[in-house]
């Protein structure tokens, strides 16, 4: 294979030759390899764990930090000392990636790295005893092997990584390196795709400042995200959010030329729609108002145009108890009173294929019952809108008569209100008193003739536990209902089918929940979550996706999703598992990874770690993603905001880098995603 070496056996051990290249693949230039970039020179290793032989020069020029990328090449024959060697002997066509692990005393005397340390110093400087010489040597710096570059067999090609690195002897034949600006963009972009590119911040071995001048662009692909899973892990105020905004951010700059991601973020704490101390003008929905859709669960003086999260009960009649149950106090919703209600099935609003007039009458009825009970509740009605749905679209001519015999209003309005009773009703009020009075006159006569046409009561069992609720002498009765209030208005609009459509036309949705409890926004996210699974499983079975992603942002996610329970399939055990096919892309950020489901996490292809100060939390980080071990004290040390462990699905190996702060100012993209 072109630019590999091997050993000659015609000349003594110590001496290698290199297979010629078929061109010119070197990786570096002379002067990436320049003597005060030179540490050391290799003098141990055992499988993936090097050991080197410091210099000290180099260092004072630029300390080493633990966990710093560097980079060791390859020479043609074993060193004699402990000095730079003639880049001429150097393999530039191959590069090993080294991480910084542990700097560790000399060899015991009298072993076999202790003689060969001895003859560098003695080569170096034969005046000088090998015992003075030491004391201008730091030590032996342990490295860990990440894997090696080699160049493309194709001349201009990306370079190509391999975590696998042929074994090569002697290890006194490798050298160590820091990097200079070119090898330092091998080293942190070298894998990531040059397409789509996202500036997310800079390399920086360290949280410590005097460290910037080693900083170096760090960058992601947005293929990076798209259709895949990412986690952001650790102490809160550490920079977790500021990393999804420039996540967000990024995709929607890389898609400006071809919208072909929408994006959904569950914002908690209200950070992502509104004006913000932290962000300012600057907040994503108000950053790109072209492509962004907030929606609010209370009213904003601030956002006259604002959309809100509110259900039309009286419309949504086939799935209002259902979201009823969710959104109410589970001590209320598992209350002896409403139990019973939650058992109900209603119908949804619709003539179905065969149905006389009769036979839709009879089940519009059954909704109406629902009317009442929601009117007795406190929930406003729009009675013109109602009105025209059931005219215009059923043709019905007298929309809210309930259809109750002549014989049964009259025998009900003279016990319920001694009255004769009026005219048949004509509006909403009108159907929702005959609503009542017939329920309680069914409460009290039972057997009257009017309430058993053909021998068979007039309502169904449905109809009885809501004429219970309705008519209940004790108890809160219909006003149990009323937490559900603020999640209604009669003019509201099915904002699920409207998020769908936003979605699919890659606009970016901020659902502000800043002022929810944890009930309420584990509801949304599992309502929506599962409706955008559902619509783009749909659109795979049909195969209608062409290539368009929906990525959703879930903020605290320890609230959002459930701890780990073995073999349970839930929508987010569904996102981990089929989300890719589906073209389903999910970013999550909490304060610790064991709060996360197991199956979520086991898929997950991005990871950016801030600082952890658990053991155990490393432990399991690091068992779920081994491409961390090693990066454990780092995560525990390190608590500067914005410092982050970076693993992409791109990346082969942890990168450290300190975030950029997002100001809302578009990131400068190199090549956006075209279609």
């Amino acid at each position: 294979m072109p630019g590999l070496w091997r050993l000659d056996f015609s000349k003594p051990f110590t001496r290698l030759s290199m297979t010629p290249p078929l061109h010119d693949s070197n990786l570096l230039t002379p002067d990436g390899l320049l003597p005060h970039l030179h540490l050391g020179v290799g003098l141990g290793m055992h499988f993936r764990r090097f050991r080197f032989f410091l210099r000290q020069q180099p260092l004072l020029r630029q300390p080493i930090q633990p966990g710093q990328l560097l980079l060791a090449l390859w020479s043609d024959m074993p060193s004699t000392s402990c000095d730079p060697p003639d880049l001429q002997r150097l393999d530039r066509s191959h590069i090993a990636v080294m991480r910084a692990q542990e700097v560790e005393g000399w060899p015991e005397r009298g072993s076999h790295e202790w003689d060969i340390i001895q003859a560098w110093l003695a080569h170096t400087d034969p005046s000088v005893g090998s015992v003075t010489a030491s004391r201008h040597h730091l030590g032996v710096l342990r490295c860990e092997l990440l894997g090696m570059y080699r160049a493309a067999e194709q001349a201009g090609a990306a370079p190509v990584f391999s975590g696998d690195v042929p074994l090569r002897l002697p290890v006194t034949c490798l050298h160590l390196y820091q990097s200079d600006p070119q090898s330092a963009e091998m080293l942190v972009n070298g894998t990531v795709p040059l397409q789509a590119r996202i500036p997310i911040g800079w390399m920086r071995s360290g949280e410590d400042d005097l460290t910037a001048r080693q900083d170096h662009r760090a960058q992601v692909s947005a293929h990076d995200f798209l259709g895949k899973r990412t986690a952001l892990f650790g102490k809160t105020r550490l920079g977790k959010s500021n990393t999804v905004k420039l996540i967000a951010q990024g995709i929607l700059d890389v898609t400006r030329h071809n919208p072909c991601a929408g994006q959904i973020i569950f914002d908690v704490n209200g950070e992502y729609a509104n004006i913000n101390p932290q962000d300012g003008e600057s907040a994503l929905a108000n950053a790109y108002k072209d492509r962004c859709i907030p929606y609010f669960l209370s009213f904003m003086e601030s956002q006259p145009q604002a959309r809100y999260l509110r259900f039309n009960f009286y419309e949504r009649s086939e799935d209002a108890l259902a979201v009823m149950q969710e959104l109410l106090p589970p001590e209320v919703a598992q209350s002896h009173q409403l139990s019973g209600l939650f058992t109900c099935r209603l119908p949804a609003i619709e003539r179905r294929l065969g149905d006389n007039d009769v036979v839709f009458q009879r089940r519009l009825r059954k909704i109406m019952m629902f009317w009442a009970l929601l009117d007795a509740a406190g929930f406003d009605s729009d009675s013109d809108r109602l009105k025209h749905l059931l005219q215009e679209q059923f043709g019905l001519q007298m929309p809210f008569n309930p259809g109750f015999g002549p014989n049964l209003r009259k025998a009900a309005y003279l016990a319920v209100q001694n009255l004769p009773p009026p005219s048949t009703p004509f509006n909403f009020a009108g159907m929702a008193l005959e609503m009542r009075v017939v329920a309680r006159f069914s409460k009290s006569y039972l057997n009257d003739p009017s309430l058993n046409p053909n021998g068979q009561f007039l309502f169904d069992v449905d109809e009885e536990i809501m004429i219970d609720l309705l008519c209940s002498a004790s108890g809160p009765g219909p006003s149990a209902l009323r937490p559900c209030l603020p999640f209604h208005s009669p003019r509201a609009s099915d904002f699920t089918s409207d998020i769908l459509a936003a979605l699919n036309q890659s606009k970016t949705v901020v659902i502000n929940l800043g002022s929810a409890n944890e009930q309420i926004i584990r509801y949304f996210s599992k309502s929506l979550s599962l409706s955008i699974f559902r619509e783009q499983e749909r659109k795979f079975v049909n195969n209608q996706l062409h290539g368009h992603y929906i990525q959703i942002y879930f903020e605290e996610a320890h609230m959002i999703f459930p701890p780990n329970q073995g073999n349970v399939i839930n929508v987010y055990s569904r996102f981990a598992k089929e989300g890719a096919k589906f073209n389903i892309g999910i970013v999550y950020c909490t304060q610790s990874p064991t709060t996360v489901n197991v199956d979520l996490l086991s898929q997950t292809e991005n990871f950016f770690i801030g600082h952890l100060a658990s053991r155990t939390e490393t432990d399991y980080l690091s068992a779920v993603q081994v491409a961390f071990q090693g990066c454990e004290d780092q995560i525990m040390r390190s608590r500067k905001p914005g410092y982050m462990q970076m693993l992409t699905h791109s990346h082969r190996y942890v990168v450290p880098v300190q975030m950029r702060v997002y100001d809302g100012k578009p990131l400068w993209v190199g090549e956006p995603i075209r279609g």
